[in-house]
């Protein structure tokens, strides 16, 4: 296999983690999609998390995990442990399933960059060493991308001293997007979409929206971060951002075709022009109209 430069385009990040990598044929069938668009030329990041499989080594380990606002309370000693996981297994595992399919892919962590600036999270507890992604250029992974290679990312970023921090998969994905000038960023999770108080998907959401709806109890736990992430990546890198389920295969091929179900989270100037949002249906993998 050898990897085939492409004219710049700027490409979809994609990020999974959760209950995917923990369900060998759901993460069997999404890893045939994904492989087929990127072998296709398509332009893609791939960041992973692994939450799951760190719980599991920390149980071993006999260390309760605790987490606040959806955010690992990570103390210092334990970064080697949760880096090793992440890094050794997960990406390992991910990269040779992906070879395997026949996609050019190299597997590397946040802190390789060195153009994306990461610094400590700062909240009003101390989440000991988390980080997120703050700014920066990514020159390495948008070279991999224009070589033909999907980046395959690990959530541990760094601090200019070469401490290593964790960093939450969905900021870590929005600020890869930020960093790479992302067209669009895929949160992709085991359910469709953020849910309103019936649980039907909310289609699209703004940072009012969000604010409301966190206050109010309709956005909890681990959705919380995640929608954060997004605004933030929205804003940021002005691009789309989609959260959708892993198991509809439209949400990769087509995330902002009007009858795929998903949120999307739109970029400020959208929101601002006060004008109804009508999405182009183009797929935003391979750029071609839909």
């Amino acid at each position: 296999m050898t990897s085939t430069p492409r004219p710049h385009i700027n490409p979809v990040v994609v990020k999974v983690g959760g209950a995917l990598l923990d369900t060998p044929d759901a993460r069997s069938t999404f890893l045939d999609r994904f492989a087929e668009a990127a072998n296709a030329g398509a332009p893609l990041a791939l960041v992973h998390g692994g939450g799951a499989a760190v719980d599991r080594h920390l149980d071993r380990l006999g260390v309760v995990t605790e987490r606040r606002d959806g955010i690992r309370i990570t103390p210092p000693e334990l970064m080697p442990e949760i880096a090793a996981i992440l890094v050794g297994q997960v990406s390992t595992g991910l990269l040779s399933e992906l070879r395997a399919r026949g996609t050019i892919a190299s597997a590397l962590r946040l802190a390789d960059d060195e153009g994306i600036k990461v610094e400590r999270l700062n909240r009003n507890f101390d989440p000991g060493a988390v980080g997120t992604v703050t700014g920066g250029h990514a020159t390495l992974l948008r070279n991999l991308i224009a070589s033909g290679r999907v980046p395959l990312i690990a959530s541990i970023g760094m601090l200019e001293d070469g401490t290593l921090l964790n960093v939450n998969a969905d900021d870590a994905a929005s600020g890869v997007a930020r960093t790479v000038g992302a067209r669009a960023l895929l949160l992709l999770t085991d359910v469709p979409g953020v849910l309103d108080a019936h649980g039907s998907v909310i289609r699209t959401l703004d940072s009012k929206a969000i604010k409301r709806a966190i206050r109010d109890g309709i956005i909890t736990g681990g959705m919380i971060p995640k929608v954060e992430a997004a605004l933030s990546a929205a804003a940021d890198a002005r691009c789309p951002v989609v959260i959708g389920s892993w198991s509809d295969a439209r949400v990769l091929s087509h995330p902002l075709a009007a009858d795929t179900i998903a949120t999307s989270i739109l970029p400020p100037t959208t929101i601002e022009t006060n004008q109804p949002w009508s999405p182009t249906p183009v797929d935003l993998v391979s750029g071609t109209p839909a």
